[in-house]
């Protein structure tokens, strides 16, 4: 039964590429079944995992401590569904909650929990591991590079979905420019149509996978160095170029200059590697390569968009002058429906994005607020994160509920408006402050323990696999709190928690008489 269980999930983990294609979370296919097909696939094999489990378990005295966890958990969710029913707020229907929607949130935000236990019992020796390692890259950064040489890459923030077959949406929303069109732009708002995600779902969300990956390609290069791995190596960074998110763009940057620091440590100083001067200068070339890239790539490409319409906003001083008199009246003695008309007339002279203000909290509900919008220097209209920040932070004000911070209004609420970008914020207004520890916290206490464990363990423990697997691991965690649509998403938090399961076990592991 170990032997299966070991399979299956080696087998699970292999999947997540395939259940992350955009098509399976968009109409028409995911209203024929009520919800995602890789929704119901992960559920199936979660449970057939789960049953292994239970019958390969040797200390069923376990089970107690699953048994108080999930029935903390529904007494919590108890008092999260009483909160959450009495809601309120300007917008008619209050962002459309759901009980059962707001349950199997729930029950998704378990999956990965469970997949940490699972793999923290699973020993894969290291063949295995880096196996496991050079497929996850083939089919998340050679896909992308794949797709965006053959031009047939979806955009990285071309998002029109949802509307016509899906041989429209994919016209719709396919890129406009290949990674050779870099090098000749002449247009610097051609980011939005060069950035490349492959087929994934989620560029914030595929972005954070790769950085999740980056120390453990490397990982994979410095224990066996040959020509596919440095193949796979190239692959994984163009790719990280190509996706054009800040995160994956610049932070793989940061993480190969790190992880060379890493290489001399276990080289030089702890000796448990032996130097091999080419595989330095790979690393280095990968480096200087990755560098000369981001500077075509359509991540620096980005900065001079956004320059760029800032520009446009402050061109005209005078016109601009006289709307922010006029902002300044309205809020004084306007009335609501003046109030209403000015916004719709002038939200493109103030950069406001279309869908925030008609869709997502719509102005003719709260025209007071994105009057006083308005009145933003012009760089924070454009920070979207931040925009969505403040208008939970008014939708929370307007709600007046206290016990909201203890027990959160909903996850399908805060989805239904627009997720937060930033993980631990978004789950702290849908789940509250102890919905957040029972869902959200095990992963930051349970890495800050294998962290501490490691140190005081430091001959034993602090390994070239260990340190690979615990920069992977908070180096995801660090850029889900910038970019957000992490660990609401399966694909992520699945591949994070098996990782976690699997420096667990080294960690937790009892040394032999050897270690000793």
């Amino acid at each position: 039964m170990e032997t299966k269980l070991k399979r299956s999930v080696f087998l699970f983990i292999l999947l997540q590429p395939f259940l992350d294609i955009f098509w399976l979370y968009q109409p028409p296919i995911s209203t024929v079944l009520g919800m995602s097909p890789a929704t119901i696939i992960r559920l199936l094999f979660i449970a057939v995992i789960g049953v292994m489990y239970l019958l390969a378990l040797k200390n069923k005295r376990e089970l107690w401590f699953y048994a108080g966890y999930l029935l903390l958990l529904g007494v919590y969710f108890i008092f999260h569904q009483r909160n959450a029913m009495l809601f309120h707020s300007l917008v008619p229907g209050n962002f459309a909650y759901s009980t059962f929607g707001e349950l199997f949130y729930i029950v998704r935000m378990l999956i990965p929990l469970f997949m940490i236990v699972i793999s923290a019992k699973i020993e894969y020796d290291d063949l295995t591991l880096v196996r496991l390692i050079n497929w996850l890259t083939i089919f998340f950064s050679g896909s992308i590079v794949l797709t965006n040489i053959l031009g047939i890459s979806l955009g990285s923030y071309i998002h029109q979905w949802g509307s016509g077959s899906l041989i429209e949406q994919y016209q719709h929303q396919r890129i406009t420019g290949t990674i050779f069109n870099w090098f000749a732009r002449s247009n610097t708002m051609d980011f939005y149509g060069m950035a490349s995600k492959g087929f994934f779902n989620h560029a914030n969300t595929t972005g954070t996978i790769l950085i999740l990956l980056t120390p453990l390609v490397l990982y994979a290069l410095v224990k066996r160095f040959d020509w596919k791995n440095i193949v796979l190596a190239i692959v994984h960074f163009m790719a990280c170029q190509e996706l054009g998110t800040k995160a994956a763009g610049y932070g793989t940057l940061a993480m190969i200059a790190v992880y060379i620091v890493v290489y001399l440590f276990f080289t030089l100083i702890k000796k448990e590697l032996k130097f091999n001067a080419k595989l330095l200068v790979a690393l280095l070339l990968i480096l200087a390569g990755s560098y000369g890239l981001n500077r075509f790539a359509p991540t620096a490409n980005r900065q001079a968009s956004e320059d760029v319409v800032h520009e446009e906003l402050t061109a005209d001083k005078p016109e601009t002058s006289r709307l922010d008199v006029r902002v300044r009246k309205l809020e004084k003695s306007g009335t609501k429906k003046q109030k209403i008309k000015f916004i719709y007339k002038y939200r493109q002279k103030f950069g406001l994005n279309e869908g925030f203000v008609t869709k997502s909290y719509p102005a003719k509900y709260d025209p007071d607020f994105w009057l006083n919008v308005m009145t933003w220097p012009g760089y924070s209209r454009m920070n979207y994160r931040y925009l969505q920040m403040q208008i939970w932070k008014r939708v929370s004000a307007l709600n007046n509920n206290s016990k909201d911070k203890l027990f959160g209004f909903g996850y399908i609420r805060l989805n239904n408006m627009g997720l937060i970008e930033r993980d631990f914020v978004s789950q702290y207004y849908a789940m509250g402050i102890i919905g957040t520890i029972l869902l959200v916290v095990p992963y930051l206490v349970l890495t800050l323990i294998d962290g501490i464990k490691m140190l005081f363990n430091f001959k034993r423990l602090v390994t070239l696999k260990t340190v690979s697997l615990m920069f992977a691991i908070l180096a995801m965690l660090a850029v889900s709190i910038y970019t957000g649509y992490v660990l609401d998403y399966l694909t992520a938090t699945i591949l994070l928690a098996f990782f976690m399961g699997q420096l667990t076990r080294i960690v937790w592991r009892k040394p032999s008489a050897e270690e000793r």
